[in-house]
């Protein structure tokens, strides 16, 4: 299985993540960020195909809906072989067994499911272990940067469309890195890995 997914800067800030090297081996799970995403009827097969740069499109069946009074309702949804989630502050947006179609952007989970995974009932395993086999470091372009005389603001991630190949850098190691004006999307494969005892990359 090869995955394609958007590791934002400030996961180092933040400790959830360490930074990543060509060739590590990590236990992660995963959120998809769906730009569009509708309910079809279970006749529509199951699918998980990369548009490019941790773009996905999606058909699956919804597992689990946690439904959380003050947080966003986490969706657990299961296409083909792959198992990620999804958040929605709408309540009762997703019904659990119904069929669900979509695109958006294969995401690091940035906590909400690991950090609280204690407390799901019957939580699904989404945890998935990988080798990084490529690392891109897109440099923000100045144009989306706002500089102010006490600081800056920034996206934390841009869309495809926003940034052109000048933008986009090969890495081997995440280490040293600015984690600063830049996203980093990843490649990552499982081969050869079945049986290897993975512990979870996420820092809690």
């Amino acid at each position: 299985m090869d995955l394609t997914a958007i590791f934002e800067s400030w996961h180092i800030d933040d400790g959830n993540y360490p930074p990543f090297i060509e060739g590590q081996l990590v236990n992660l799970s995963f959120e998809l960020e769906p730009r569009k995403m509708e309910e079809v009827r279970m006749s529509v097969p199951e699918s998980f195909e990369h548009l490019g740069n941790g773009e996905y499109r999606f058909c699956g069946t919804a597992l689990n809906v946690y439904e959380n009074v003050d947080d966003p309702a986490i969706t657990i949804i299961k296409a083909g072989d792959f198992q990620f989630y999804v958040m929605s502050n709408e309540s009762n947006l997703n019904v659990q067994g119904r069929r669900y179609c979509g695109e958006g952007t294969l995401l690091l989970d940035h906590y909400s499911w690991v950090e609280y995974l204690s407390e799901r009932e019957n939580p699904p395993d989404l945890f998935y272990k990988l080798k990084v086999k490529r690392i891109l470091k897109v440099n923000m372009p100045e144009k989306f940067v706002a500089r102010h005389e006490t600081g800056k603001s920034f996206p934390t991630r841009l869309n495809p469309e926003d940034y052109s190949d000048s933008d986009v850098e090969a890495i081997h190691t995440m280490q040293g890195q600015p984690f600063d004006e830049e996203f980093y999307i990843i490649d990552f494969d499982n081969s050869e890995l079945e049986g290897r005892d993975i512990p979870r990359t996420f820092i809690s």
